[in-house]
């Protein structure tokens, strides 16, 4: 059996690669698509619709 030393270079790696890794978990955890009950689609909707409906006037012309 071999044994292999680990460099410097190699240990940095290690640590990138698995800080890539928890990026990409948390990316994956915050936009990940999923599908909806109907009570939490109709919850969101009621929601939008306190808040005012759309942010900005589709009708306004600039």
């Amino acid at each position: 059996m071999a044994i292999r030393w680990l460099t410097d270079a190699d240990r940095q790696n290690m640590r990138d690669a698995a800080e890539e890794r928890r990026v990409l978990d948390e990316l994956m955890r915050k936009y990940a698509p999923r599908t909806i009950t109907a009570e939490e689609r109709a919850e969101r909707i009621a929601n939008f619709r306190e808040m005012g409906g759309l942010r900005i006037d589709p009708y306004r012309r600039s």
